[in-house]
C-alpha cells in the first residue's frame, strides 16, 4: 500500500514545463486563434477601432487561457510580447484625437465591460471609475488626456497600470509626430526581479534623443493576477475618434509547474488506468502461481499425465474426486498453518497436504461457519485495513512515511484513497462509474459517504443450488467477507 500511494504521489507532483508560443504575422476572422469583441475585426491586421466612427470600443485576445504562475508554489513565469501596430490621427477634427489603445492581462475568459468606450480604453466603465471589478494589469498607449485620472503634464503618455486608470509609471509620449508610422514594442517581465518593462520604437520617426522609448515598473504578478490569465489588446474612441491597427503579435513564455489544470485529468486518468491495470495484472500472476505450483506438485507424484488421460474414464465409473472430512483436510494441512498454503483468491485458498501417505493439494473453500466445522479466517485484505483507518477518520496515515509532510496534497491523496475504497466496494452496485470516479477526483463532485464499516458483500445462489442447499437443512444465500473473496 505504502510503495503503491509513493508511486501515485510521485506522478503527481513531478514537475513539467508549461510553454506557449505563437506568432501571428497576418490576422483572419475565420480563426480561433484569436478572439473579438467589440468592433474589433480582422482583415489581415486588426482594426480595433475604426477612424470614421466615434465612441468605440474593440478587443482582440489570444484564444486559449496562459499560465502566468504556478498554483501550487506561487513561482510565477517570465513572459516576452512583441508587437506592431499603427495608429492614425490624420482624420481626426482640429488636431484633435483619441483615445488610444492598451496591452492588458486579466482573468481568463473575461468579456469586455459595458460602456467603456472613449478614456475607459475599453477596460473600465462609469461603474468602476479608477479601480477595475476584475484583477487587471495594462500598459496603455494613451492618445487623450483626461484630467480625472491621466497626468496633466503629459499629454499623450504610455503608461504602466496596476487594477486602475491611473498610471502607476508614465512617460509623455507625442503619438501625433508618429501618425500612420509602424510602431514596435516588446514588453518584458523578469519574474526574479519582479520587473515588467516595455519598450518601443518606429519605422521611420524614432529619435531617442527627443524623447523616451521605454518604461518599467516593479509588479509582483502572482499576488495581482490569477494563475491563468486572458491576455489581449483594447482600444477606444470618443468623441474624437483615430484608427488603431494591430499588425503583427508575438507571445513566448514557459513555465515549470507541479500541476495545472490541463494535466490534471490526464494524470487522474492515468492513475485510474494504472490502479485497474495494476488490479488485474497482480490477480493474473496470483492465479498464474497457483496453477505452476498445482502442475509442479502433480509432476513430482508422477501422476499429472495418468490424471489426464483417465479423468473421463474416473468420472463414467463413478471413482471421480474424492471427499474428506474438514478434520482430515485441518490435519492434512497442519490445521491450515500459514508455512503450508500455497496461494489464496475469488473464493478460498490452496495448502500442502499430506494424507494416507501421499502429497496432495487441498482447496479450502471459505464459510461463514456453521456444521461444526469452525471459521478458517485468512489474514486481512489491503481494502480492509484502508477502510478500518478510514472508519476513524484517519485515512490519510495510510501514506507512505517516506513523503514527509510536504511531500503530497493531503487534500488529493485522501480523495484518491476514498474513490479507491468506493470503487473496491463489495457490493458491486454500489460501485462507482469511471465518469462518476473520474468527477470526484477533479473535485467536480463531493467525495462519497462510505460506511464505517467495510460491508459485508452478498451472493444468491442460482435456484438449482438453492434447492439442494435446502434439502440439505441450508440456506439458499451465502456471504463472505471481502477478505474471504480474495485481494
Amino acid at each position: 500500500m505504502a510503495n503503491l500511494i509513493l508511486f501515485f504521489s510521485s506522478v503527481l507532483i513531478l514537475p513539467f514545463v508549461y510553454s506557449v508560443h505563437f506568432n501571428i504575422t497576418r490576422f483572419v476572422s475565420d480563426s480561433s486563434e484569436i478572439s473579438y469583441q467589440g468592433d474589433a475585426k480582422a482583415n489581415g491586421a486588426v482594426e480595433l477601432t475604426n477612424i470614421e466612427y466615434t465612441s468605440r470600443s474593440g478587443w482582440a485576445t489570444y484564444g486559449k487561457k496562459i499560465p502566468l504562475w504556478d498554483p501550487q508554489t506561487g513561482k510565477p513565469s517570465d513572459f516576452t510580447t512583441r508587437f506592431s501596430f499603427r495608429i492614425d490621427t490624420r482624420g481626426a477634427a482640429y488636431g484633435n484625437y483619441g483615445h488610444g489603445f492598451a496591452f492588458f492581462l486579466a482573468p481568463a475568459e473575461i468579456q469586455m465591460p459595458p460602456n467603456s468606450a472613449g478614456g475607459f480604453l475599453g477596460l473600465f466603465n462609469e461603474t468602476d471609475v479608477l479601480s477595475s471589478s476584475y484583477p487587471l494589469v495594462h500598459v496603455e498607449f494613451d492618445t487623450f488626456t483626461n484630467p480625472e485620472w491621466d497626468p496633466l503634464d503629459m499629454g499623450s503618455h504610455v503608461g504602466i497600470n496596476n487594477n486602475s486608470l491611473a498610471s502607476s509609471k508614465a512617460t509623455s509620449w507625442n503619438v501625433s509626430t508618429h501618425s500612420q508610422d509602424i510602431g514596435r514594442v516588446v514588453i518584458l517581465y523578469d519574474s526574479v526581479r519582479r520587473n515588467l518593462s516595455v519598450s518601443w520604437s518606429y519605422d521611420l520617426t524614432s529619435d531617442p534623443r527627443k524623447e523616451n522609448s521605454s518604461l518599467s515598473y516593479i509588479i509582483d504578478l502572482a499576488k495581482v493576477l490569477p494563475s491563468e490569465v486572458t491576455v489581449g489588446f483594447s482600444a477606444t474612441s470618443g468623441s474624437v475618434t483615430e484608427g488603431n491597427r494591430l499588425l503583427t503579435w508575438e507571445y513566448s513564455s514557459d513555465l515549470e509547474m507541479r500541476d495545472i489544470k490541463k494535466s490534471q485529468e490526464d494524470k487522474k486518468g492515468m492513475i485510474i488506468g494504472s490502479s485497474v491495470s495494476g488490479f488485474v495484472l497482480v490477480t493474473f500472476f496470483i492465479v498464474l502461481l497457483i496453477v505452476f505450483l498445482k502442475l509442479k506438485q502433480r509432476r513430482k507424484a508422477g501422476v499429472e499425465k495418468e490424471h489426464l488421460t483417465s479423468i473421463n474414464e474416473d468420472l463414467e465409473r463413478g471413482a471421480g474426486p474424492r471427499k474428506f472430512s474438514y478434520k482430515d483436510l485441518a490435519s492434512a494441512a497442519n490445521n491450515f498453518s500459514v508455512d503450508r498454503k500455497l496461494g489464496e483468491g475469488g473464493f478460498g485458498a490452496v495448502y500442502k497436504g499430506y494424507l494416507n501417505g501421499l502429497d496432495m493439494m487441498v482447496a479450502i473453500k471459505k464459510f461463514a461457519g456453521g456444521g461444526g466445522q469452525g471459521r478458517v479466517e485468512p489474514e486481512r485484505s489491503l481494502v480492509e485495513r484502508v477502510w478500518d483507518l478510514y472508519g476513524k477518520g484517519e485515512v490519510i496515515t495510510g501514506v507512505d512515511e517516506k513523503l514527509g509532510s510536504e511531500g503530497f496534497d493531503e487534500k488529493q491523496v485522501e480523495c484518491l484513497m476514498i474513490v479507491g475504497l468506493w470503487c473496491a466496494h463489495p457490493d458491486s452496485n454500489s460501485r462507482p462509474s469511471i465518469k462518476q470516479a473520474i468527477q470526484v477526483l477533479n473535485f467536480e463532485a463531493t467525495l462519497p459517504h462510505l460506511p464505517i464499516k467495510m460491508p459485508v458483500a452478498s451472493y444468491h445462489v442460482s435456484s438449482s443450488s438453492a434447492a439442494t442447499s435446502v434439502s440439505s437443512g441450508g440456506a439458499a444465500t451465502a456471504t463472505f467477507s471481502s477478505a474471504q473473496l480474495g485481494r
